[in-house]
């Protein structure tokens, strides 16, 4: 008897896991522009531990020009052990033929879909420089992060 209950709590402990993965997927998947602008957030953080952030100095460092027209507007707010960074989605935006590099194929993010407020498209939450700007959430509007509605 007790194998059954073990037997039947492994099971739905994987059938839980694997809806999870799959939303992530798919969250992950249309929205490659938005890992690239949190890896470049990170580096430019890294490199110059600055305050404040300027859109045209991130779109610039990224030589191979993938998120070019993908984001209006930044904004960098400290919060209680994370910095947040939101984001506002172009009416441009296009984020179908993006390919990432090796390097941000294998990064692991926590991705997210969440209602937030209305003026931003998704927020990216990093550690602060003492654990260097680990990557710690991607946040998603819901409305505007699934694969139905990008591009």
């Amino acid at each position: 008897m007790p194998r059954r209950i073990i037997l039947i709590l492994i099971i739905l402990l994987f059938g839980c896991l694997t809806k999870a993965t799959a939303q992530t997927i798919v969250i992950s998947e249309s929205n490659k522009d938005v890992l690239i602008l949190a890896t470049l957030i990170r580096d430019h953080l890294k490199r110059t531990n600055a305050q404040t952030l300027n859109l045209n100095e991130l779109v610039q460092s990224d030589t191979l020009q993938r998120i070019t027209n993908n984001f209006e507007k930044l904004e960098l707010k400290p919060r209680g052990g994370y910095i947040s960074v939101y984001y506002k989605f172009t009416k441009t935006r296009d984020n179908q033929n993006i390919q990432l590099a090796d390097r941000e194929k294998k990064l692991w993010v926590k991705w997210a879909a969440d209602n937030l407020d209305g003026q931003y498209s998704g927020e990216i939450r990093l550690a602060y420089g003492e654990r260097f700007y680990h990557l710690k959430k991607i946040i998603i509007q819901k409305d505007k992060g699934t694969a139905a509605n990008s591009k």
